[in-house]
């Protein structure tokens, strides 16, 4: 944005939203704009901005950034306030207060077509103009020594006034101040507009605030008697007017009835003589408080505000009006833009984007839905979201969004099932029986061998039986369980057992089922007396009985 053209209602600079155009000079444009803060605040402002014709140029570019320093810095209520300063895309823009009134060049036109500013109201705004001043005139530095100011630019242009009758200075521009930075580059430039200046300032000397007192004083002769005191065919001539020594024409020549006190406070205000004017706009606003006598009331900030509505009414109705319709349309485009999805914005707090199913990516077939909440998790859009706890159901626990990011992982992690710590405990009950059983296992092919290590050789006893007779008991084996084992399959199994075969012993298919309980067998946790301890070296002391079936 570099031209006027360029700048259209809607566009921003800073926090400053354009709304609609109210002024354009010599060296700046000034458009209503306002100022949108958090929670519904906003503000409408005046932002000022340079002309492209001069904004390449650093002497007016200069003085545009001193007067946002100076007047910033003056605290008074006739004082339009400074309230920022920025640049955006090479624009300089000076934002100011909102003033809702016009010009007093304006208002003195209107009047002059109907029966001319009256002489009261007159007297009110050129005092109000002399106390803003006044503080002007009195800004000090931080050290607290005044630095000089001159507004050196006063003029019914620069004077606004509001509805409600409140006078304001704008435009220091042009100001004149200690170490100011184009004062050093232009020494010697006059400055002002030519029917407003002082002699001292047409011819180029130095200057100081009895200048803005001759500029106030033509102003009030202006508004008083409905002629310039020195206006010429062209500027040429009134600044000829203004340094010669040719008389001025006293306000009571055009009307019998003025004031004599106010005729005297006029002329010393446009003595040529910057000694013989008054030394300060305080010295000026306290004459003009006398001038009329104390029967006569005095007016009011409210009687300057009727007095202008009943000029300029019309214009305030239109311009208020055209500024409503602009916030209007401004509101519709801000709510129009913010139902726009927009992914580098963050999500608002609430709000949450219902994840994908995890490899499948989204599209416009399949969009990331919107849902209102304050729970589950938040999106994960481009910008940075906020983490939170994951959402659980009752069958399993949710799948888990990629954090920081849209990108789903191709593999998906397993989901832990329900009753998870269930299983967890039955496996290791499971492992246990199988470590449990193989150690059962081992310890007893180990103590049949070192039983059959130690015990001597069986010697089988003649048979005299027939074959399908019965065998002779064993020692120490009663009658009833004369059922004998088959050495030879006893000594294959055990060898087997040597070499680490791991087979378990196969079942005689004469013997009964162990869960199959006999009443006359013993209770295997009884110990036989007449069962051999084995050697202590050999095992650890431990025999449990022959397994036929582990279990497992």
């Amino acid at each position: 944005m570099r031209t006027l053209g360029e700048i259209q209602p809607g566009q921003t600079v800073g926090r400053y939203e354009f709304l609609v155009p109210i002024a354009q000079g010599g060296m700046a444009a000034v458009w209503a704009a306002r100022l949108k803060g958090t929670r519904g605040f906003t503000k409408t402002v005046a932002v000022k901005t340079m002309l492209p014709t001069i904004s390449d140029n650093p002497h007016f570019e200069q003085m545009f950034l001193d007067e946002a320093q100076l007047a910033s810095r003056i605290r008074h209520p006739n004082v339009v306030e400074i309230l920022d300063l920025g640049e955006q895309d090479d624009l300089l823009y000076l934002v100011m207060e909102w003033v809702d009134g016009e010009p007093l060049s304006s208002i003195r036109r209107i009047a002059a077509k109907r029966d001319g500013v009256p002489r009261p109201i007159a007297v009110k705004i050129v005092q109000d103009t002399a106390a803003g001043l006044h503080a002007a005139h009195e800004l000090k530095d931080e050290s607290g020594s005044p630095i000089g100011l001159v507004h050196r630019d006063i003029s019914p242009q620069n004077i606004l006034i509001t509805f409600d009758g409140v006078v304001k200075i704008v435009d220091f521009g042009v100001a004149k101040a200690a170490g100011r930075t184009v004062e050093h580059t232009n020494s010697g430039q006059i400055k002002g507009k030519p029917p407003y200046m002082s002699p001292e300032q047409a011819l180029g000397k130095e200057i100081d605030r009895r200048t803005d007192i001759f500029a106030l004083g033509i102003i009030l002769y202006q508004l008083t008697t409905g002629k310039h005191p020195f206006r010429g065919e062209n500027d040429m001539i009134t600044l000829q007017n203004i340094v010669s020594d040719r008389p001025i024409i006293p306000p009571r020549a055009y009307d019998k009835e003025y004031p004599k006190p106010l005729e005297a406070v006029v002329l010393k205000a446009l003595d040529r003589d910057p000694d013989k004017r008054f030394q300060s706009t305080a010295e000026l606003e306290a004459a003009l408080d006398r001038v009329f006598p104390p029967t006569v009331s005095r007016v009011r900030t409210e009687d300057v505000g009727k007095f202008v509505t009943a000029m300029l009414g019309d214009r305030g109705n239109e311009r208020r009006a055209a500024l409503k319709e602009a916030v209007r349309v401004a509101d519709e485009r801000a709510a129009s833009s913010d139902g726009n999805t927009n992914p580098g914005r963050m999500p608002e707090l609430g709000t949450r984007v219902a994840p994908l199913p995890f490899g499948a990516p989204s599209s416009p077939d399949n969009p990331r839905q919107s849902v209102t909440g304050i729970t589950g998790p938040t999106p994960h859009s481009g910008a940075f979201a906020r983490p939170s706890v994951p959402e659980f159901t009752s069958s399993a626990m949710s799948a888990p969004e990629t954090p920081f990011g849209t990108q789903v992982p191709a593999d998906p992690p397993a989901q832990k099932k329900k009753g998870g710590a269930v299983w967890v405990v039955g496996g290791l009950v499971v492992a246990g029986m199988l470590v449990g059983g193989a150690l059962v296992l081992t310890r007893t092919l180990k103590s049949d061998a070192g039983v059959a290590a130690a015990a001597p050789p069986v010697v089988p006893p003649p048979v005299s039986a027939a074959p399908d007779g019965p065998k002779p008991a064993s020692a120490g084996q009663k009658p009833e369980e004369s059922g004998a084992i088959d050495l030879s399959q006893l000594a294959v199994e055990k060898a087997a057992a040597k070499q680490g075969t791991g087979k378990p012993l196969e079942k005689d298919p004469k013997e009964k089922d162990p869960k199959e309980k006999d009443p006359k067998e013993k209770d295997p946790k009884e110990k036989d007396p007449k069962e051999k301890k084995p050697d202590p070296k050999k095992g650890t002391g431990f025999v449990p009985p022959p397994v036929t079936d582990p279990g497992f």
